[in-house]
């Protein structure tokens, strides 16, 4: 399977979804399963057009140079092959999660024995989607949804098999992923129920309210830039903020408002879990910080959960059982990032 990925977006030179890309790849090729990743794009841009038609373009044609600190620029063959090479050497040298990142054991995203069938094309392109980008298709254009996400105006995946074209919002799984591999049971009731304190209404906080209401848990939408949609699917499960108190369940803090690639929030709640939704892909001292409440989770968190959904779900669901799971990533990822680093 010959795949061509890219990550589109505005800003996008500090993303890491190419490294967690190479990560997966090289972990899938020895589950055996033959996955070659021929191309890795960054490309600039806030028209979702722009990377669909890279996806339709199979001929080699210049593009505009982005170069990430860690990494350089990855459409390079020389940046390309130090990534694929670093991560096949972090795979034999990193078998196992740090202990801080499995604090409830290893959490999977296979969910089920079954296998899913999937059309393949002799070269696949893969694209994940950053912000602005998320918003722009709607279900008249023309792709087959996985989700409800193009309803919603949250894809972040989208995946051309040279025929057809198919997306999914994995942002909101990728939340549901980590709030219960840290231990939250969306299985209780009443006011125990899990509580998603949200700041923001674009498509990713639409692609996890959703995914939060779909689960059972409620959602407290606290002011931002753009209010949450009160005709979503997660209507019935919102709160007032006069009525957070009486919930006594494990609380969630997020704040999508804050600038890609500058994870610094101005707000801040007592919650179980604060979880960054961005980050940068300069050196951190720790990506899992204790608080007085709780944790304080890297935006890295977040961005390896979705990943590992996307691949699930969208890129290669035939061998979700074969993924690695989300503590394993993490400590690989950092792993990956020292030795990009060092080399």
């Amino acid at each position: 399977m010959q795949i061509r990925y890219a990550v589109a977006g505005m800003p996008i030179q500090h993303s890491l979804s190419p490294v967690l890309a190479a990560l997966t790849a090289a972990h899938l090729n020895q589950a055996g399963l033959e996955v070659e990743i021929t191309e890795i794009n960054l490309l600039e841009s806030d028209y979702v057009t722009s990377p669909m038609a890279w996806a339709w373009v199979n001929k080699k044609r210049p593009q505009k140079e982005i170069s990430n600190r860690l990494y350089g620029d990855p459409a390079t063959p020389s940046s390309r092959g130090r990534l694929l090479e670093l991560s096949s050497k972090v795979l034999s040298e990193v078998k196992t999660a740090h202990s801080s990142h499995v604090p409830n054991g290893e959490t999977l995203v296979h969910r089920g024995d079954d296998r899913v069938k999937t059309r393949r094309g002799a070269t696949e392109s893969w694209i994940s989607l950053a912000s602005p980008l998320k918003h722009l298709l709607s279900p008249r254009s023309g792709i087959h949804p996985l989700d409800d996400s193009l309803q919603n105006g949250s894809v972040n995946q989208l995946r051309w098999d040279g025929t057809h074209w198919y997306c999914a919002g994995t942002d909101g799984d990728g939340l549901l992923t980590i709030a219960r591999h840290f231990g939250f049971d969306f299985d209780t009731e009443g006011v125990e129920r899990p509580l998603l304190c949200m700041v923001g209404g674009g498509g990713s906080a639409r692609s996890c309210a959703g995914a939060w209401a779909q689960a059972g848990g409620v959602i407290w939408s606290i002011e931002g830039r753009r209010p949450l949609d009160k005709r979503g699917p997660w209507v019935e499960h919102l709160v007032d903020g006069d009525d957070v108190v009486d919930n006594i369940g494990m609380r969630l803090f997020i704040d999508f408002d804050i600038s890609p690639a500058r994870p610094e929030s101005e707000r801040t709640t007592d919650a179980d879990i604060h979880l960054i939704s961005s980050y940068n892909s300069e050196a951190v001292a720790s990506i899992v910080t204790p608080t007085e409440s709780g944790l304080q989770l890297d935006g890295r968190w977040l961005l390896a959960a979705q990943h590992l959904e996307a691949w699930a779900r969208l890129y290669s669901p035939e061998a979700a059982h074969l993924l690695p799971g989300l503590g394993l990533t993490m400590t690989r990822l950092e792993a990956m990032e020292s030795a990009l680093r060092a080399d």
